[in-house]
């Protein structure tokens, strides 16, 4: 009994250890958003069901298909997805709903977004960096499909705060950082991409079609989607011209193995714990710097993890805040003004007043004392000493504090994003 036990242990181990196991794995993430309150759009559902058939006739291993998500939801898919991508060869992730760009940096929206200012948007929608993370894992192809590239529905109403000039149509121009990564845009940097009068959009139709012949390489695959694109939007008000950034090498890579090609079903793709994340901290600290989003703050986060994607992007976001500042543009989250100093002998401030016994963690209260610091501190690292360094659950949190409202939101992993209110 005692062997039998001991073989089994062994072939778990080989087969959580070795690399072949993981050959077959295909995971995907379909997101489509459609229920938004400003600019509803009626074919994201019907693109995720349709590509969801597609992707279950061609042998995936996983397929996680969501649609009408809040930014909470959003969070939970992606972070259940890391994991499995993280246990495969393929991640593919398709988005198809509302995307807009603010300050260069690109933006999927929750259907529970009311983006009011600029400001706004990095609290509510989710960054193109945080979809880019969660299929940084997987081994051969890491594909992201943005059919997201709408018009803007809430430029009319929202304010400018941080950004100056008109708001942007479509997405901005981003490359893919790491090896064996594709983005594929259904339509060029700038151009509005169209849901469709049929069943589906011009872009997920084209994808069913072509991603997954069998045995055809992605980028070729991708190009015959861009064919298809054109054509079917030559006469409509905006054409479509799709287009692609990528990182993969010489090394033929498809969607769907060959007609006649063994694959081993992944079971283990489900079944065995994810491995451990190395870069779980690292993401954490980009997103405490990047709500930040000081110079400061992304020098600090590049002298602790100076190698890397997450690096990468780090210096890219101080690269145009560099740029932005010689511009003469605003730069980085709006901050209180200076007090006058105190005079000499004047009392020093008061210390923080300690939180009022109530264990509600969506609004905790202080007793308030004015207070005489020249800036307030950082509102993300300042939230600790309110809510400790817990992650945060369900709705948005508030707190009275002696330097202000403070306003947080659920982050992923342990990290959240506040800012002042008043």
């Amino acid at each position: 009994m005692l062997g039998r036990l001991i073989a089994v242990m062994a072939v778990w181990l080989f087969a959580y250890q070795s690399d072949p196991v993981f050959a077959a794995g295909r995971a995907a993430l379909l997101i489509g958003n459609g229920a938004y309150q400003v600019g509803a759009l009626a074919n994201p559902a019907r693109d995720v069901a349709t590509l969801k058939s597609a992707l279950e006739k061609a042998g995936f291993d996983v397929i996680e298909a969501r649609t009408d998500l809040d930014r909470k939801g959003m969070l939970q898919a992606l972070d259940a997805f890391e994991s499995r991508a993280r246990n495969a060869d393929v991640a593919l992730v398709y988005y198809s709903g509302h995307g807009i760009e603010i300050g260069g940096t690109n933006y999927l929206v929750p259907v529970d977004a009311q983006l009011q200012s600029d400001r706004d948007v990095k609290y509510e929608a989710l960054a193109l960096d945080d979809i880019l993370a969660a299929a940084e894992g997987a081994a051969k192809l890491k594909l992201i499909l943005l059919d997201a590239c709408r018009d803007n529905p809430f430029a009319g109403a929202m304010r400018r705060i941080q950004t100056r000039g008109a708001f942007t149509r479509g997405l901005a121009r981003t490359e893919a950082a790491t090896p064996n990564t594709i983005i594929a845009y259904a339509t060029a940097p700038g151009r509005v991409a169209l849901d469709g009068t049929g069943a589906n959009s011009p872009f997920a139709a084209a994808l069913v079609r072509h991603l997954l012949t069998p045995g055809l390489d992605v980028r070729l695959a991708l190009g015959l989607v861009r064919d298809d694109v054109i054509e079917a939007t030559r006469t409509s008000p905006e054409p479509q011209t799709p287009y692609v950034s990528g990182t993969v090498g010489g090394e033929a890579v498809s969607v769907a193995p060959a007609t006649g090609e063994t694959v081993k079903p992944n079971t283990e793709l489900i079944a065995l714990p994810p491995k451990p994340d190395p870069d779980r901290h690292a993401r954490e600290d980009f997103d405490r710097a990047r709500s930040v989003n000081s110079l400061a703050a992304w020098e600090a986060f590049l002298r602790h993890y100076p190698t890397g994607l997450l690096a990468d992007l780090a210096r890219a976001e101080r690269d145009k805040l560099t740029a932005a500042a010689s511009a003469g543009k605003p730069v980085g989250p709006a901050v209180a003004s200076k007090p006058e100093a105190s005079k000499p002998g004047a009392s020093k401030p008061a210390a923080p007043a300690r939180v009022v016994a109530s264990r509600d963690t969506r609004a905790v209260t202080r007793s308030v004392e004015p207070t005489r610091r020249s800036d307030r501190p950082d509102p993300t690292m300042y939230s600790r000493s309110v809510w400790g360094k817990h992650t945060l659950e369900g709705q948005p949190a508030t707190a009275k504090t002696a330097h202000g409202t403070l306003y947080c939101l659920p982050g992923r992993g342990q990290g959240r994003q506040c800012r002042w209110l008043d």
